[in-house]
Parts: C-alpha cells; sequence; structure tokens
C-alpha cells in the first residue's frame, strides 16, 4: 500500500490522481503512452495538426505556441522511442520518486524536459526540424539517481538480452557521453542530443541544490531565493522515522518473509544510504 507522505503538498486534483495511479512515474507512463495512442490516432488519420501543434519546433515558438517546450515530452517518434523511455523512467523514476517525494519528482521531472527543449532551441532556432520525446525528462531522472546513489549497481539488459551491471555514476557518465561525444564531433543525427544534456544537467543542479551529494557552491543570495522556493527535502532521519520503523516494526510481528517487494526495496534503498554517509 503506497505511503501517504508521498503524496503530501501537491495539489488536491493532482494528489488524487497520484493516489489512483500509486506514483507519479506511473501516472506519467500512462500519460505518455495516451498521448502517443492519440499521436498514432490522428496519424492515421491524415492529421498533421497534433505534432504540429505539440512537437517542439522553432516555428511554433514564433507563432507563439509557447506551450510546445512542455508538451513535446509528452511525444514521440515512434514505439522504440517510447519503450526505451518509459523502462528507463520505470527502472529509476520510481526511487527517486521514493526519495524526493511527488512534489519534487513532478518538479524534476517537468523542468528535465523543459531545460532540454530550451537548450535544443537555443541551438536550432533556425531550424526546420521538430523534437519530441521525454528523453531530457527521463535522462534527468537518471542523472539524479546516480547522483543520490553514485555507488549504487544497477543491472541493464544490452539489447535487451545482455546483462550489464555497472555502478550507478558510472552509468551517468556513459549515458552523458552517449550525447556528448557526437556534438564534440559535429556529427548530423536525428537524435537531439542538446536536449538529452540539458534534461542531464538539470537533473544533477536540482538534486544537488536539495542538498543531496556535495552542496553547490552558488552565490548566497540566489541560493537563499532557491532554499526559499522549494520544500524541503527530508532528512536521513525523517526518511528513517517515516519509512524504515514502521517496516522494522512489521519484520518484528511478522517477520522478514511478510515484506512486500517495495518495502523491500526501501530497505536497500535506506541501506545504501547510510552506507554514502558512512563513508
Amino acid at each position: 500500500m503506497p505511503s501517504t507522505w508521498r503524496y503530501a503538498g501537491a495539489p488536491r486534483p493532482f494528489s488524487g490522481l497520484v493516489a489512483h495511479f500509486g506514483s507519479v512515474t506511473q501516472l506519467l507512463i500512462w500519460v505518455n503512452v495516451l498521448v502517443f495512442l492519440a499521436q498514432l490516432l490522428c496519424g492515421t488519420l491524415g492529421w498533421d495538426w497534433f505534432e504540429a501543434l505539440f512537437a517542439l519546433q522553432a516555428g511554433g515558438i514564433r507563432r507563439g505556441w509557447l506551450w510546445q517546450p512542455l508538451s513535446y515530452m509528452f511525444l514521440h517518434g515512434g514505439l522504440w522511442h517510447l519503450l526505451i523511455n518509459l523502462l528507463v523512467l520505470w527502472f529509476f523514476g520510481r526511487e527517486v520518486e521514493l526519495f524526493l517525494g511527488t512534489k519534487q519528482f513532478t518538479r524534476l521531472y517537468l523542468l528535465g524536459g523543459l531545460a532540454g527543449g530550451l537548450l535544443w532551441l537555443a541551438f536550432n532556432w533556425d531550424s526546420p526540424h521538430p523534437v519530441v520525446g521525454a528523453s531530457a525528462a527521463v535522462l534527468a531522472c537518471v542523472i539524479a539517481f546516480a547522483t543520490m546513489f553514485p555507488e549504487r549497481e544497477v543491472t541493464l539488459l544490452l539489447f535487451f538480452i545482455i546483462p550489464l551491471t555497472m555502478k550507478a555514476k558510472y552509468l551517468a557518465l556513459i549515458a552523458v557521453a552517449f550525447d556528448a561525444v557526437p556534438l564534440l564531433e559535429g556529427a548530423s543525427s536525428h537524435v537531439a542530443h542538446l536536449a538529452h544534456l540539458g534534461g542531464a544537467a538539470l537533473g544533477w543542479i536540482f538534486v544537488r541544490a536539495l542538498g543531496y551529494g556535495k552542496p553547490l557552491r552558488w552565490p548566497w543570495r540566489f541560493r537563499r531565493l532557491w532554499r526559499a522556493s522549494q520544500p524541503r527535502a527530508r532528512t536521513p532521519e525523517e526518511f528513517m522515522r517515516e519509512e524504515i520503523d514502521p517496516i522494522l516494526d512489521k519484520i518484528s510481528r511478522h517477520g522478514i518473509q511478510s515484506l512486500t517487494p517495495r518495502e523491500r526495496k526501501i530497505l536497500e534503498s535506506a541501506r545504501d544510504l547510510l552506507h554514502k554517509q558512512q563513508r
């Protein structure tokens, strides 16, 4: 059963949606799927206006369609584009949401996509090509995860077949290099590498500003304004009290075999967090 803390601070209608779907991560997955189905339907009917209105392109911004830097992240260029983004969001988004909470995770995701879109737009103002996809927002979640849990080992399926295990910090470096190298080489590609890097940078800055990892050395006035505008991140002590203590009580009453997969995941995350603090 989902914990009540994760919906705290969210607007009431949004909180109800999150409670219905179980998490913001699951809600985002459903929204992306539904928008993709709408894309397919409009494409089948020959309605070009849908992507023209909601994909990100400089021409649309010049027409005053200022919603595009947000709407583009819910459209996708094909089924594989959608599936890869949603799989990565599912694997990393759930745990980032668990630690940041609903409100902050939603901000991370949307700001990651927005930062990626604006960065791409700044360098492609004359481009006639549109950009779609959640990759920048999803990469913000991946980098946030790696920043909070750099030593956590994650296993990926290379080509969906070969298991590959590495630490989260190395995965983050590979993900950034995958987008940075083609840009440095000047390679022509339909992949919006700049958007991905914008999302990655936002993910790193966002969780650092919340106090995870080493604090950023920003000018004191800007940092004070940022802190004042953001809900405070939970301290490790609060996390232990709100999440771990009830699980330990359950173990003492019913045994460790009574834990759900989610509760076991929380214990694993708490162990990694404590290990990181003790280093």
